[in-house]
């Protein structure tokens, strides 16, 4: 009897819900080259998944705060592209005596704009914080300018 109030407790004490927060067309968190992408014909990685999580121990986070931002650069970076199809996001949180968790969970197909073979007269233009790079596929130099 004992035993049956001790777990009837522990249930009243415990609670989690999934919810399913969105779902999208297409996301991402990175530049996307638009004109180079059909959605229809693009090559695509399927089904990949990733989580940005936190676990509280008595009302005190143990990491940092989840972020969505981050489970999709995670999940972009797990499928090697710069943009996600159909992405499905879901957040979770938990609790059962003095833990708590909470994450987010993002899962989609991934595609890279930028994959596949360049026209000849294209050029790859990249530009990070402090330079432009220019690449020239016929003879694949770096030319840099510094601004």
């Amino acid at each position: 009897m004992k035993s049956l109030l001790f777990m009837m407790l522990i249930v009243m004490l415990a609670s989690g819900c999934t919810v399913r927060q969105t779902g999208f067309t297409v996301i991402s968190t990175k530049n996307v080259e638009l004109s180079r992408v059909d959605l229809k014909q693009h090559p695509v990685v399927r089904n990949q998944e990733a989580w940005d999580n936190r676990l509280w121990f008595l009302f005190i986070p143990l990491g940092g705060n989840p972020k969505l931002e981050d489970a999709v650069n995670d999940c972009l970076e797990n499928g090697h592209g710069d943009f996600m199809i159909n992405p499905v996001i879901t957040s979770t949180g938990w609790s059962i005596l003095l833990f708590s968790y909470g994450s987010w969970h993002v899962k989609g197909d991934i595609g890279n704009s930028l994959a596949g073979k360049l026209p000849e007269e294209e050029k790859i233009i990249i530009q990070p914080k402090d330079e432009t790079i220019i690449i020239k596929p016929e003879d694949k130099k770096k030319i840099i300018i510094e601004e």
